[in-house]
């Protein structure tokens, strides 16, 4: 597949992704905010839940904080 051909493909949602100033790596970081708030839902404190996600998925806590903070953003 060619480059042109996949943002044929994916182009409406990327224009809408920058629109929304979307960072196109946070995918990532999907499933360990699912996790948080599930630990959050369970009644674990934030720093706790930051804590335990930064060691489980080996990224920084500024990291793990940065990411809950785009993904519960509003677009």
């Amino acid at each position: 597949m060619k480059v042109v051909e996949l943002l044929k493909i994916g182009g409406e949602m990327l224009k809408l992704m920058s629109k929304h100033e979307v960072n196109r790596d946070d995918w990532r970081f999907v499933p360990m905010y699912e996790e948080f708030q599930v630990m959050r839902r369970n009644g674990v404190k934030y720093r706790e839940c930051v804590k335990i996600l930064a060691k489980d998925y080996h990224v920084s806590r500024a990291t793990v904080e940065r990411a809950i903070k785009r993904l519960e953003g509003d677009c």
